[in-house]
């Protein structure tokens, strides 16, 4: 018979090794049904704890942090995902604070080259909602401690975890750094790109990083603005301006390099060379840089443990298509599990979430890379701007891209 494997996130050895041990799991208090267990309080953790808890399963997150994070962060919730909240009974709550977008204007940094309308998109409903990430973390929050009122525990880590085939015991360290022993007969992991239950479990995590870097920042709204999101494709670089709630638009700027210690000067500065819109740099409430990379986990589901959002991927912010993805694949894998038996004893039978939703990061990325490329500096920059103006000007074409900007036409998952 085969022995349970036991796997620490803090251990080096156990990050390396898939080898079993034979260290059994130590006992714990026995009920009729456990609980589903989720790593990690964000938006795929929660929206993947309040699909579950909507399929009647007993579910109990665990998260780090003490605290909510603060700041927007994450802003586009496509219609996919906008289709999802519904059916969850939770979109009024999110159309209460957030600003619908039916339509975007793409501008080469002297003239306006066309725009992207939404509303002819084959899904409904037909706009991109802004949303920032803190005020979306409330909502699946507060929606989800309605439904678990016991069900997320901060402060808390998963110390290890071991495999016994037909569950998973773990131990966690609780806000009072004792040990507790847990069983579950399934562990989505959802805690992050540095996922320390993917390490645990020895699943690599390739992909690449691109040569892309940006600026971005929040600055207060300017008379020029349009109400719309405006994508400038200029000749220095890609310019983007998306609308915020309390009066605040987001930019985003390509740069040459990374810039480590950002300046808003810096950032306003560039805006105003290329989009000859100047903004009160001293009312900056946001700024930071990065850097773009894909990845993706060779797996997404190891007997019971699963690997949800950043956890299993990771694509060009450049869109706003991460998290929508994230919870594309936490609606799946409630499908899947909701329909599965999880009570049979020894290991669990794939999923469809591990045997299709590769193909739906790959397209996402796919899309994601499109809209850096289209940002890139180029020799034939001229050609590419009379080229984006005639596919704005021909409505298939039109509609193509509000359709790949959207999230529309993704063949999996199948959602209501």
């Amino acid at each position: 018979m085969k022995q349970p494997s036991t796997q620490s996130v803090n251990s080096p050895e156990a990050r390396k090794s898939t080898q079993p041990s034979t260290q059994p799991a130590k006992a714990s208090a026995a009920t009729e049904k456990q609980p589903i267990m989720i790593a990690g309080a964000g938006p795929a953790g929660l929206f993947m704890g309040l699909c579950l808890a909507e399929k009647g399963f007993e579910v109990q997150i665990f998260e780090k942090r003490t605290e909510l994070i603060s700041d927007s962060r994450s802003l586009g919730i496509h219609p996919p995902s906008l289709r999802m909240l519904e059916k969850l009974g939770i979109l009024n709550e999110f159309l209460k604070k957030g600003i619908e977008v039916p339509m975007g204007w793409a501008h080469d940094g002297r003239d306006l080259l066309g725009s992207i309308d939404f509303s002819g998109i084959d899904q409904k409903p037909s706009y991109i909602l802004i949303h920032p990430q803190n005020e979306t973390e409330k909502i699946l929050k507060q929606a989800f401690i309605e439904r678990m009122p016991n069900g997320i525990q901060y402060g808390t880590s998963i110390e290890s975890f071991t495999d016994l085939e037909s569950e998973i015991a773990l131990e966690v360290r609780d806000h009072q750094h004792e040990l507790r022993t847990y069983h579950t007969p399934i562990l989505v992991a959802c805690d992050g790109k540095n996922s320390t239950l993917r390490e645990a479990a020895a699943i690599s995590y390739e992909g690449l990083n691109y040569p892309d870097t940006y600026l971005m920042g929040d600055f207060p709204v300017v008379a020029s603005d349009p109400k719309e999101p405006m994508v400038y494709i200029t000749q220095e670089g890609l310019v983007e301006s998306f609308p915020l709630p309390d009066g605040k638009r987001r930019w985003v700027v390509k740069t040459e390099e990374y810039i480590r210690n950002p300046k808003v000067e810096e950032l306003s500065q560039i805006i105003k060379n290329r989009t000859h819109v100047t903004l009160e740099a001293n009312h900056c409430s946001m700024i930071s840089s990065f850097g773009v990379q894909h990845r993706k986990a060779s797996k997404l589901q190891r007997n019971r443990l699963f690997l949800v959002g950043d956890a299993a991927h990771v694509v060009s912010p450049i869109g706003g298509q991460g998290m929508n993805l994230g919870w594309l694949g936490a609606w799946q894998l409630s499908e899947d599990l909701a329909s599965m038996n999880l009570e049979v004893t020894g290991p669990l039978k794939i999923t469809n979430y591990q045997r299709h939703f590769y193909a739906t990061i790959k397209e996402v990325a796919k899309r994601a890379e499109w809209n850096m490329k289209m940002g890139r500096k180029s020799l034939f920059h001229r050609l590419k701007v009379q080229i984006i103006r005639l596919l704005l000007s021909t409505p298939l074409t039109a509609k193509f891209l509000a359709g790949r900007f959207t999230m529309s036409g993704l063949s999996f998952p199948k959602l209501p």
